[in-house]
């Protein structure tokens, strides 16, 4: 079967068409989406840019997650061309052919035209242009379309299309003039006819009245042209108090004295290799108004390359415009003066640098007008006019047709540099902020060049070239550390490198023990000679530029005990209501004091550091306690929703209705992912809630937890963070939660092979647990105490103690303890070979777990009545129960049994290698992955088949076999 063929059209309606048959795109919005996509396609649109393309400036707190919806909507339209959307780490692709684009395929028939231009063929050039022309599809351009991003194309579009109506009639004159009048009188008033009707759209196009005025003197009428002439001159008077430009001037001269044969009529062109001063002026020298380079530029591969095929864009583009942005210190200004130097020679006209002062601390920040004025004169403007439109229209009139560098260093925002963009296609222009500027990319088509942090590589080099490659070279690990400490920060590196040259005697790694100290790190990253050569001062700047929201968010930042936000849990931390607090961290982004990553943000640890100073000199401690215990409340109130699944109460309260928006957590599965991924905050919130003193918060988010380590297997964690919730519970004197502690530290201990420490936990427990009151708790203990003696294999010891648990359970009515008592009973009699009587209590628990068991528990109990019916010689049914339990346990992202699923599922196919063997090795790598003991018996099963029977398999290193017998594997517990 042939390929689906793909048709992408955007120069009129956007419409999609596969085989012929046009696609439905969806709403809108997702319409809108798919054009930012269209717009590119081919290359990766980074989903910021995405979010600026769809929403512009006023981007909801929902846009991360309604572009994801977006693009799943346009997958779905377009999966009849076999998906051509890919997508990765930092964005999304239209993946098509160029000429499957409308848009692309006149750009490159454009490009075609001039070349034969270029080779003085006429005749070949017009043809060309006509193909890309008669294509245009009729219509308006983009009609339903919403977003800045779709009126800012719809603007490019068109002017596309006058520029090539205008090159086509300065093609035909060049013909008829070379082979005396070769296309005829009707061709070019049909020409003429086109352009006239696009007059209005575009009074001050200066061009298309040359090219208009010339085709009408051609097709003898002169006396129109030169009425076109005086219509130009008078609106550009009215309008703009300016004179046609001079190469204007020029062809309505010719007109008023010409009485020799039109095809002797000079055409005037625009390339020209000398630009003209506009009124005003006088000729000035070239201007090149480039600082020297900043010492100590190295790297940036990735960027360089990105700016340097921006300047080469094509040139239908009204203007090429690049925003290189990112937090202060980080290089900017260095980059853009490195690729201007690169670039300065495909520019004849010259370099224009301003420092807009955006984020001085010493001056005030330039105001267009003044911007303007320092620009104008740069040009040899001697007289500037005082109204800021008529400085404006100068600029741009003075600008016009000429190809230069524009670099507006230091910009504040959007609106402080929009004045200063030259319209002519000719210039680039480089603007470095530590802001976003989306309303450049909107409204501009800006390309927006984000500088992070350098590589380890690239800091090196800069270190080495500040102090020495023998000095770095001697001491690989303290620049890898010293990289690390500054966040790979450029002006944090060239400090550093100063401290270090001070003293040519002192190591590198002096340096790094004494930054290593998180208190006084920015101390040390400050020249004590020069204040604002530090990473603090460049820092500080940003955040004085925020606004009282902003600087409050950042302060309350720095008390951030975690290391990643989203706009729910920011909005606990900030007091704020989610979609506030996600404006709020926006706004901190636009200004790179936050990274947004997807639906999360994250501080480089320089900034939060500089936080946390500001949240010691302005927050008092209430109020840093405060966002704290809001923080940590939060995180007991989401884990809270869904972790008990129908077992007994928890044992604590949780206030209801939770004071701050908590996520949705339908089930098991989302719950478990959700805390695989916040367990980075939750390590260090728990810490710093014991530290603080918070100690219901550390024992509580402590019991929440269960349910992830037990499938995640970090049991040194687990250890660590129940014997800190353990002297928590213990100085509140809650008998109830030391008991729920030590309940699941027993586990713990049991999975680490410490089945008498773990005995001891639970009789302690029970101890401290009313027989009457606690009933629920109490079948937990009595279920797990049974799971351990039977993991130290004293089968007859634990009975009573499973059938107590079970005849509780069964009293209390809770289907979630009935699922967990019947299944540790099917264990036991499983382990005991009473296979009958184990089917029978794992088919009543598996039927009790419907109606609201754990999914944990579901599958532990299908493995174990897998092994029942291979014990019983029936490998069929075995099998079954081994695949719905691997299936299960994958959902919920269980790995533990979905290893001993898989791993039943290879004994059963023990028979057939080429099965049993992959099934087993993926097996051991979740056991080799949670570290557990189970491992042993897999590899003694790999080892029984013949080489030719298996794949290549790293081996285990002593030590992690060592790790392995240190865990226990197969424990079941019954429950939080």
């Amino acid at each position: 079967m042939s390929a689906p063929v793909i048709r992408v059209e955007m120069l009129a309606a956007l419409r999609v068409l596969v085989d012929g048959e046009e696609v439905d795109l969806g709403p809108p919005k997702q319409r809108a989406a798919f054009l930012a996509l269209a717009a590119d396609a081919g290359s990766v649109v980074p989903r910021d840019v995405l979010v600026d393309r769809v929403w512009g400036e006023r981007v909801p707190a929902t846009a991360t997650g309604s572009l994801h919806t977006y693009v799943s909507g346009l997958r779905r339209a377009l999966r009849a061309a076999g998906d051509p959307l890919s997508s990765s780490d930092t964005g999304y692709a239209l993946v098509v052919d160029d000429d499957a684009v409308d848009l692309r395929r006149v750009q490159r028939l454009t490009e075609e035209a001039g070349a034969a231009r270029a080779d003085d063929h006429p005749d070949t050039a017009v043809a060309i242009l006509d193909d890309a022309l008669t294509s245009w599809p009729p219509g308006p351009v983009l009609p339903g379309l919403p977003g800045p991003f779709a009126e800012q194309q719809r603007g490019r579009l068109a002017d596309l299309r006058v520029r090539l109506l205008v090159e086509r009639a300065e093609m035909l004159l060049a013909g008829a003039t070379a082979g005396g009048d070769a296309h005829g009188s009707p061709v070019l008033a049909a020409a003429a006819g086109e352009l006239a009707q696009h007059v209005g759209d575009h009074p001050f196009d200066e061009r298309m009245r040359r090219s208009l005025m010339v085709l009408l003197h051609r097709v003898g009428r002169t006396a129109d042209a030169l009425a076109q002439y005086q219509d130009l001159r008078d609106g550009l008077a009215r309008e703009l108090g300016l004179d046609p430009a001079p190469e204007t001037r020029a062809v309505q001269a010719v007109l008023l004295r010409s009485e020799e044969d039109p095809p002797h009529l000079p055409v005037v062109e625009t390339p020209r290799e000398q630009s003209t001063p506009a009124p005003g002026a006088h000729e000035p020298a070239l201007a090149r108004q480039l600082p020297p380079p900043l010492a100590g530029f190295v790297g940036r591969a990735d960027s360089v390359e990105e700016m340097v095929r921006a300047a080469a864009a094509a040139g239908d583009r009204p203007r090429r415009v690049v925003m290189v942005v990112g937090v202060g210190g980080i290089g900017k200004t260095a980059l853009a003066l490195h690729c201007v130097r690169l670039l300065h020679e495909q520019y004849p006209d010259g370099v224009l640098h301003l420092n807009m002062r955006g984020f001085d601390p010493t001056h005030p920040a330039l105001d267009p007008a003044q911007a303007l004025h320092r620009l104008l004169r740069s040009l040899g403007v001697t007289t500037v006019p005082d109204a800021h439109d008529d400085r404006v229209a100068l600029w741009r009139s003075t600008m016009a047709e000429r190809r230069m560098i524009v670099l507006l260093d230091n910009a504040k925002s959007a609106d402080q540099v929009e004045d200063l963009l030259p319209g002519s296609p000719g210039c680039f222009v480089v603007v470095t902020s530590r802001n976003r500027l989306s309303a450049l990319a909107v409204r501009h088509g800006a390309r927006r060049v984000t500088l992070g942090p350098l590589s380890t590589t690239e800091a090196a080099q800069l270190l080495g070239e500040a102090v020495g490659p023998e000095r770095v070279a001697a001491e690989p690990s303290a620049v890898g550390r010293l990289t690390t400490l500054c966040d790979g920060l450029p002006l944090a590196l060239r400090v550093a490198a100063e401290r270090v040259e001070a003293d040519p005697s002192a190591p590198l790694a002096v340096l790094v023990a004494g930054l290593e100290d998180e208190r006084h790190r920015l101390d040390t990253l400050q020249l004590e000679d020069d204040e604002l050569c530090s990473v603090r001062a460049a820092l500080s700047w940003s955040v004085a530029a925020l606004d009282d929201a902003g600087v409050r968010a950042f302060r309350l930042l720095g008390v951030l005990p975690g290391t990643s936000l989203t706009s729910l849990s920011a909005g606990a931390l900030l007091d704020l209501p989610p979609r506030r607090a996600h404006t709020v961290l926006d706004t901190l982004a636009a200004h790179h004091l936050v990274q947004r990553n997807g639906s999360r943000f994250t501080m480089h640890d320089l900034t939060r550091a500089y936080a946390g100073e500001l949240a010691e000199q302005h927050l008092t401690e209430a109020e840093r306690d405060a966002a704290r215990a809001r923080l940590s409340g939060w995180y007991v109130a989401s884990m809270s929703t869904t972790h008990t699944l129908g077992a007994a109460p928890l044992p604590f309260e949780v206030p209801q209705p939770p004071a701050h928006e908590i996520p949705t957590l339908d089930d098991e599965g989302e719950l478990l992912l959700w805390c695989s991924e916040e367990w980075p905050n939750l390590r260090p919130i728990i810490a710093v809630a014991r530290r603080t003193g918070n100690h219901a918060h550390t024992w509580q988010l402590a019991y929440l937890l269960f349910h992830y380590f037990y499938t995640a297997g970090a049991l040194g964690d687990w250890v660590d963070v129940l014997r800190s919730a353990l002297r928590s519970a213990t100085a509140l004197g809650d008998r109830l939660g030391q008991a729920a502690l030590l309940n699941h530290l027993s586990v713990a201990s049991s999975r680490r092979g410490e089945n008498g420490d773990a005995v001891r936990h639970l009789r302690r427990g029970l101890e401290l647990l009313d027989a009457q009151e606690h009933r629920l708790y109490r079948v937990s203990l009595l279920g797990n105490l049974a799971s351990t003696l039977r993991e130290a294999k004293h089968y007859q010891a634990a009975l009573p103690y499973a059938h107590e648990a079970l005849e509780l359970a069964t009293r209390s009515g809770s289907a979630y303890y009935a699922t967990a008592t019947h299944d540790v009973l099917c264990e036991l009699l499983a382990e005991l070979g009473q296979y009958e009587l184990a089917l029978q209590y794992g088919q009543a628990g598996l039927l009790r777990g419907r109606d609201g068991g754990s999914v944990i528990h579901q599958a532990n109990l299908l493995v174990t009545l897998g092994v029942a019916e291979q014990g019983l010689g029936r490998p069929a049914r075995a099998r079954e129960h081994f695949r719905r339990a691997e299936e299960l346990a994958r959902q919920v992202g269980d790995r533990y049994h979905e290893a001993r699923a898989l791993f039943g599922l290879a004994r059963t196919a023990r028979s057939q290698p080429d099965v049993a063997v992959p099934l087993a090795e993926r097996a051991l790598a979740h056991f080799h992955e949670l570290a557990s003991e189970e491992g042993d018996e897999v590899r003694a099963f790999l080892d029984g088949f013949t080489p030719s029977g298996r794949r290549a398999r790293r081996p285990l290193e002593d030590h992690d076999r060592r790790r392995e017998r240190e865990v226990m594997g197969d424990v079941e517990a019954p429950g939080a």
